[in-house]
């Protein structure tokens, strides 16, 4: 005596054959009836939302308390990154330009990491001519 079911999405007879746990007659039937419970939850979700009214006595105002507060945080975030940031790791100011724009200004600069010749000398590299010289 075989078992005859009715597929739950398009009402199609059929005989299932895993022990009644088949609810439906095809993979597809399963998979469109999952797709339509997802788009039925999504538009009741959103119409509850669209129907849900804002409180009206509830208007969100800015306090001074909170502008203090918030204040504060930064305030202790930029101290603490002030602190713990290594120097050749913070962002470089304008005194730090400046600074950079003279040392530029010069011709030779002391190349460290260029040995000394076999007079002794101190390698510099000239930035007009873009050459290592002695001197």
């Amino acid at each position: 005596m075989e078992i005859i079911q009715n597929c739950k999405y398009c009402g199609v007879e059929f005989a299932p054959k895993r022990r009644r746990v088949q609810k439906f007659c095809s993979a597809s039937c399963r998979s469109l009836n999952h797709r339509d419970k997802k788009i039925f939850k999504n538009k009741t979700n959103q119409i509850q939302k669209s129907n849900e009214t804002k409180d009206i006595s509830k208007i969100d105002k800015m306090s001074m308390a909170g502008v203090g507060n918030a204040a504060a945080g930064i305030a202790v975030t930029e101290v603490a990154k002030a602190l713990f940031t290594p120097k050749k790791n913070q962002a470089a100011t304008k005194g730090d330009l400046e600074e950079l724009k003279l040392t530029l200004q010069g011709r030779y600069f002391l190349a460290k990491n260029i040995p000394r010749d076999t007079k002794g000398r101190i390698a510099y590299y000239d930035l007009k001519t873009g050459n290592v010289i002695y001197q």
